[in-house]
C-alpha cells in the first residue's frame, strides 16, 4: 500500500469528522465522516470541504450569531502561530431533532509539515450525563423542584444582580409549610403522602410566573422566588397560591384537606439572603399561629 493510500485509508477510518488545514487555515483534505456530516446536516460539500478556507467558516458562523465560532478560530491562529500545542473548545451543536455537544480539537501538523488537524469529536452522551447528574444534584428527587441548595444560589443571585437599580426590581419571597402533614403519613401511609407534596409541588409551579423559581427545602416545606416583583404583585401570587393549596386532595378515595401556612417576604436588593429568607420563615410561623 502506498503511503498516499495509506494516509487516506487512515484519515477516513476515523470516527470523527476530521479536516487537514495549511498553514493559512484553508481545508486540503477531509474524511469521509466530515463530508457526510455536511451532507446529514443540510450543508453543501463544496462550502465546507478541500479549498474553503477555515477561519473564514468561523467567521460567517460567528456573523450568524454562533459565540463559540470566535472562539474557534482563536485556537486555530494559536496554532498554526505555534503559539500552543493544542487547542479544545467543548461547543453546542443542536439540530431540530436533537441536542448534540462536539469537542473541537485542533493540533499542529508533525514534522516540517505547516498546518493543523481539526477533529470534531461527538461528545453528546457524556454531555447528557453531566447534565443529568447536574440536575440530580440540583432538584428535589421526589418533585422534581430546586432543592435547597439551588434555591439559595438563585436567591443570591436574585438579590444581587440588580442591586443597582429602582425598587421596582425588588424580590419576594414565599416560605410555605404544609400543616399536620404527619398525619396523612399516619393514616394513609408514605405512598399518599408523597402523592400529596407531589400535588403541592404541582400547583404551586401551575400558578407562579415563569420567571419564579418553587423549590422543596424540607418534608414538607417549600418556598419561591419572585423576582422583579412589587408588593401589589406578591400579595397577588400569594392570594393565588393560597387559593389553590387550599383545594382538598384525592387520597385513597378520600378528599382530605391539606392545610398551608405561607409566609411572604418583600426583600430589597443587595440584601442578605439568609436574613431574607428568615423573614419570609417568620412570617409564615406567624401565619401559622393566626390560623390555629
Amino acid at each position: 500500500m502506498t503511503s498516499d493510500r495509506l494516509a487516506r485509508a487512515v484519515l477516513d477510518a476515523l470516527p470523527d469528522a476530521t479536516a487537514v488545514l495549511d498553514r493559512a487555515g484553508t481545508i486540503v483534505d477531509v474524511n469521509q465522516t466530515w463530508t457526510m456530516f455536511a451532507v446529514d446536516n443540510g450543508g453543501q460539500p463544496e462550502n465546507t470541504g478541500v479549498g474553503v478556507n477555515y477561519l473564514d467558516l468561523c467567521a460567517r458562523s460567528a456573523e450568524e450569531g454562533c459565540q463559540d465560532a470566535q472562539r474557534a478560530a482563536d485556537g486555530l491562529r494559536a496554532v498554526l502561530a505555534g503559539t500552543t500545542v493544542q487547542s479544545d473548545l467543548e461547543y453546542p451543536c443542536p439540530s431540530p431533532a436533537a441536542n448534540r455537544w462536539f469537542l473541537l480539537r485542533i493540533t499542529p501538523l508533525g514534522g516540517d509539515l505547516r498546518g493543523a488537524v481539526t477533529s470534531h469529536v461527538n461528545i453528546t452522551r457524556r454531555k447528557m450525563a453531566e447534565q443529568a447528574l447536574a440536575h440530580q444534584a440540583a432538584h428535589d428527587s421526589l418533585t422534581g423542584l430546586a432543592n435547597r441548595s439551588l434555591f439559595a444560589d438563585r436567591l443570591t443571585s436574585a438579590l444581587t444582580s440588580r442591586r443597582s437599580q429602582a425598587s421596582s426590581t425588588q424580590v419576594g419571597l414565599m416560605y410555605l409549610d404544609a400543616d399536620g402533614f404527619k398525619q396523612i403519613n399516619d393514616t394513609y401511609g408514605h405512598d399518599a403522602g408523597d402523592e400529596a407534596l407531589l400535588t403541592i409541588g404541582h400547583r404551586l409551579r401551575s400558578h407562579v410566573r415563569p420567571q419564579d423559581t418553587v423549590a422543596r427545602l424540607a418534608g414538607d416545606e417549600f418556598a419561591v422566588i419572585a423576582p422583579r416583583i412589587s408588593a401589589d404583585g406578591l400579595d397577588g401570587l400569594v392570594g393565588r397560591v393560597s387559593t389553590a393549596l387550599s383545594q382538598p386532595h384525592l387520597i385513597h378515595g378520600h378528599l382530605v384537606l391539606v392545610p398551608v401556612s405561607i409566609g411572604s417576604y418583600l426583600a430589597a436588593p443587595g440584601e442578605a439572603s439568609d436574613t431574607a429568607l428568615r423573614q419570609a420563615d417568620q412570617a409564615m410561623y406567624a401565619a401559622k399561629r393566626h390560623t390555629r
